[in-house]
């Protein structure tokens, strides 16, 4: 992607219609959850989705965890179950919400993307949350990306991940 291309994409999806960054509410339950998954699917990556609620100001706000299976069983790469991917996208949109991010774990490496993730990369729109278990307590940090063509993904920016209340 050439500078100017990715400078207007990073603006355009890092930044809400009124101008503010992006943002990801996480409220804490729902952290517990994502962790106590992906870490008892180590020592292979753990993969799940969060569901969110629509973005307003650029607050995107987690309302629920999908856990998945790692059909994989791979340290180093992730391919969440087919029929539990179709299972979780019919409850979120029966709900209204939207995809808002493939979460998955690096077990022993930081949590930014790999050069697989980036490669493998298929929903631009969601976020990808990375969890690491290399660093106490866990750190999770969530990315935005962007497609061009055939190419790897790109990553945009990091998004915020903040605790917060849930839609209850």
């Amino acid at each position: 992607m050439v500078p100017e291309m990715r400078q207007q994409a990073e603006d355009e999806i890092a930044t809400s219609d009124r101008g503010r960054r992006e943002r990801l509410v996480l409220p804490a339950e729902l952290r517990r959850r994502v962790v106590t998954h992906l870490l008892a699917a180590a020592p292979a990556e753990g993969v799940g989705l969060l569901a969110t609620a629509p973005s307003q100001n650029g607050t995107i706000i987690a309302t629920a965890f999908y856990p998945g299976t790692n059909i994989d069983r791979s340290a180093t790469r992730y391919t969440m179950d087919p029929a539990e991917v179709l299972e979780a996208l019919r409850d979120i949109a029966k709900r209204d919400w939207t995809l808002g991010a493939i979460v998955h774990s690096h077990v022993r490496s930081p949590a930014t993307p790999s050069v697989t993730d980036l490669r493998e990369a298929r929903y631009p729109e969601a976020l990808m949350v990375i969890a690491t278990f290399a660093e106490e307590p866990p750190a999770l940090r969530a990315w935005r990306i962007a497609l061009d063509g055939a190419k790897p993904a790109a990553v945009v920016g990091e998004v915020p991940i903040v605790a917060g209340r849930g839609m209850e």
